[in-house]
């Protein structure tokens, strides 16, 4: 017996079938993408427990270094998983992100259809999603898969939980929390799903009373979530112990929380403005170190009133109550009052918070078109108008991701001052040969943030490849002054001091290169050197043997080692 197609599946299938089609259109150049000097480089194609792909020691290392880089030890593993299947090829790895945000963007629209039961205002916001050029970030950014994957174990999450409303039992609840400790395992950030979980309650599973239950319902909703907050409050202080450890975390002295709480606050709205008008768009916005008076209190003044009548209208329009408080209160892990980095917004960070947003206009913007009667060609009009927009303005922001050099002078274009993007450019061209070019853009970033260590590193590393060894020297010194703790720095000056003979002083910067950064296997490699050139052979043969604890497949330490073991006639 066949299985009879209804047009309610044909209307599900046609409208995935665009929603897929337009997405693929719009991020098809991903998949002939370099990677880009924006964690790229460090995290993945310079990590050696990444580089090496799946085995048993760089999985152990996933889980016991989970959130120092780009995400929990599930996000690693991916990587790694990428790395075991395709190697180092840039573009087979921006097409995995691609396929899971399709993959999202097609899952949301399914979860929304599940539990609203209305196809087109669902197909509007998994379509907004699926190609909002604010988006375009979290999908076409390597280092950034961690949004993409801990989305889909998110809205995993969500599906679990619309059959656990309906039908309450232990084995659905397992399933929700099994879904929602991947997400945590993929990025922290996840952390905030109890929250919309309870939101979801109000509206479309109607399941959190607004009468004179209210209370009750409310208690025992959120008891029922205990479980989903633990797990959640367990990964949020691991993330920020490990970024802590990573001195990630701006302490409250150089950043005050009256500076954090205006940032915030402007920041609400800014995102909303770049939502609906989506221009400007860069990687790295500088922190502002201070804001207009008028600008700060009109920005938290417009929120608590926005706020407010989102929670006033939840009778009679609770879609507006969801959708707003979704977006407010997803953002809040991100928003700058515990700062982790030095960047005053991303646009990865909207990846989540913005399906509120869309919610809020898909629903409600349905209902003002029903109370205007307006023709349903012309609402099919605006939206296949707002589609085609949010297609064009994203394939053209996902062209500037092509290589870090293309990516980063439009970061210059469009944000003047922007001294993390005259470095980062720096560090591309430097990577391309074009040395010249590179040591411009370095000074212009230290003209604009002479306190920088890693922009003095790789300018000094610029001048001795431009055998310029005394200016880069200086600058050297002017590393490891700003930040004593910089292991890298201190290695590159101890290479620079050993060429030039002066090898003791050397050999006490690679010592406390090390003693910071024990697994540093370069010091360790150049210290071995310089030890063996001094006829310190014990020692260099003990540098060696660490390095091979380290990496044990290095035959470069291999050879060296046999060498000054070998016997001399």
């Amino acid at each position: 017996m066949t299985r009879r197609v209804t047009p309610d599946r044909r209307a599900r299938f046609g409208v995935a079938l665009a929603i897929a089609l337009v997405t693929v259109i719009v991020f098809w150049p991903v998949t002939s993408f370099d990677f880009v000097n924006y964690d790229d480089l460090e995290f993945l194609v310079e990590n050696p427990h990444v580089a090496t792909g799946l085995r048993a020691d760089n999985l152990a290392w996933a889980f016991s270094n989970p959130y120092s880089g780009t995400g929990g030890p599930l996000t690693w593993i991916s990587h790694m998983l990428d790395v075991e299947m395709f190697g180092m090829d840039a573009g087979w790895h921006h097409t995995t992100s691609l396929v899971l945000h399709l993959c999202n963007s097609l899952l949301l629209l399914a979860v929304l259809w599940k539990m609203t039961e209305t196809r087109w205002p669902s197909a509007l916001v998994a379509a907004l999603f699926a190609i909002h050029p604010l988006h375009v970030e979290s999908v076409a950014w390597v280092a950034e898969r961690k949004d993409v994957l801990s989305t889909l174990f998110w809205l995993l999450t969500m599906l679990a939980y619309a059959s656990y409303a309906k039908r309450p039992d232990w084995l659905r609840y397992a399933a929700v929390i099994g879904c929602f400790a991947l997400g945590l395992l993929s990025k922290p950030m996840v952390a905030t799903l109890p929250f919309v979980l309870l939101l979801l309650d109000i509206w479309p599973l109607g399941r959190w009373r607004l009468d004179e239950g209210f209370w009750t319902s409310a208690r025992s909703l959120a008891m029922e979530k205990l479980p989903l907050f633990a797990l959640a409050a367990i990964s949020i202080v691991l993330t920020f112990s490990a970024q802590q450890n990573i001195g990630a975390v701006a302490a409250f002295e150089t950043l005050p929380l009256r500076v954090r709480l205006s940032n915030a606050a402007v920041s609400y709205l800014a995102y909303l403005g770049k939502a609906i008008w989506p221009s400007g768009l860069v990687p790295f916005y500088p922190y502002r170190d201070s804001l207009p008076s008028l600008i700060v209190l009109a920005s938290a003044g417009l929120l608590v009133l926005l706020t407010a009548a989102a929670i006033v209208v939840v009778r009679r329009a609770p879609y507006v109550t969801v959708g707003w408080l979704w977006y407010v209160g997803t953002l809040v892990p991100v928003i700058g009052i515990v700062q982790i980095g030095g960047h005053a917004m991303a646009d990865r960070f909207t990846y989540i918070p913005l399906i509120g947003v869309f919610i809020l206009i898909a629903w409600a913007g349905t209902a003002a078109a029903s109370r205007a009667r307006l023709p349903n060609a012309a609402v099919a009009g605006a939206v296949a108008i707002l589609i085609v927009a949010a297609g064009v303005v994203a394939r053209g922001q996902v062209m500037h991701w092509k290589n870090g050099i293309s990516l980063w002078q439009h970061t210059i274009e469009f944000s003047s001052g922007n001294a993390r993007a005259h470095a980062n450019l720096g560090v591309a061209l430097a990577r391309e040969g074009q040395r010249a070019e590179a040591i411009l853009e370095y000074q212009e970033a230290l003209r604009l943030d002479p306190r920088s260590a890693e922009t003095h590193n790789n300018l000094a590393l610029a001048l001795v490849a431009d055998r310029k060894p005394e200016a880069a020297l200086g600058h050297y010194l002017e590393a490891v002054r700003l930040k004593p703790d910089y292991a890298n720095a201190r290695t590159n000056l101890a290479n620079l001091l050993d060429d030039q003979g002066r090898t003791a002083e050397a050999i006490d910067h690679y010592r406390e290169a090390i003693r910071l950064e024990p697994s540093h296997v370069l010091a360790r490699m150049n210290l071995a050197i310089a030890l063996a050139k001094g006829g310190r052979i014990s020692e260099a043969i003990a540098q060696l043997e660490a390095v091979l604890r380290l990496e044990p497949g290095n035959q470069d330490a291999r050879r060296m080692l046999d060498d000054l073991r070998r016997p001399t006639s």
